[in-house]
């Protein structure tokens, strides 16, 4: 039983690390970047590709970006 707890806690710690990494990968890229980079991907989910072409739709208004309605 043991083991498999100290198991559980590398995967825990390795998720950890993922997420960390790729939170500063995003910080580091450009808005831009990052939603070109966002539309131009293919995502298995419809919901997520609805989430992309949102997001895609709100930065061509100029007056969305900024909270208006």
């Amino acid at each position: 039983m043991s083991d498999k707890h100290s198991h559980q806690e590398t995967a825990v710690e390795q998720m950890r690390r993922v997420r960390d990494q790729l939170n500063r990968e995003i910080e580091a890229t450009s808005g831009k970047v990052l939603l070109d980079q966002i539309c131009g991907h293919r995502y298995s989910s419809p919901f997520l590709q609805r989430l992309a072409s949102k997001a895609a739709r709100k930065t061509e208004k100029p007056g969305m970006a900024s909270g208006s309605r």
